[in-house]
């Protein structure tokens, strides 16, 4: 057969055949191309391609012997394996790489942030909180060891602590 009777046998592009045969993926056999044989080299020297999905319950062969059913409602699909582990790898590897840029992009567009930098966030809050605290014991002592009167011990400690928290809960301060 010719190799647009092939391209048409194999639902793809002319070019793509012109280009498996001339990389070497498909051979010709007196200038015309034996399509059982071609579909061997094809499955054997060719790498698949990024998977493409149908409407949902339509199974699509990949490769020759591997299928996809694509589920739109939560826009994923799952394998169903007769044996191209490659392939299934691949459509794996892509779909990682796909929810890890709609992460990145949930990032850049602030709706999502990292663990570790809410983590460092806390722990930073959480030592200007220690730090505020541990201060008061030092910047009172003289003042409250001079001071007979409760109620003056007792407005002086709220006094700081107040103070103390409000440093604290100044936004942008950590």
């Amino acid at each position: 057969m010719t190799q647009a009777q092939y391209a048409r046998h194999r639902q793809c592009a002319r070019s793509a055949i012109h280009k498996a045969i001339k990389a070497g993926r498909i051979s010709l056999i007196d200038g015309k191309i034996d399509a059982a044989a071609a579909d061997i080299q094809w499955l054997r020297n060719t790498r698949p391609r990024i998977l493409s999905y149908r409407s949902p319950g339509a199974d699509v062969p990949v490769a020759g012997n591997l299928s996809f059913t694509a589920s739109i409602r939560a826009g994923e699909a799952e394998p169903v394996s007769t044996g191209d582990d490659y392939s299934i790898a691949r459509a794996r590897r892509e779909a990682a790489e796909a929810r890890i840029a709609e992460m990145r992009c949930a990032e850049l567009e602030s709706k999502l942030i990292r663990v570790d930098v809410l983590q460092h966030a806390w722990s930073c809050k959480i030592a200007s909180v220690r730090d505020a605290l541990l201060q008061i014991p030092p910047r009172l002592a003289p003042v409250l060891a001079a001071e007979d009167d409760m109620e003056r011990v007792a407005g002086l400690l709220e006094d700081e602590l107040r103070a103390a928290l409000a440093e604290i809960s100044r936004v942008g301060s950590a």
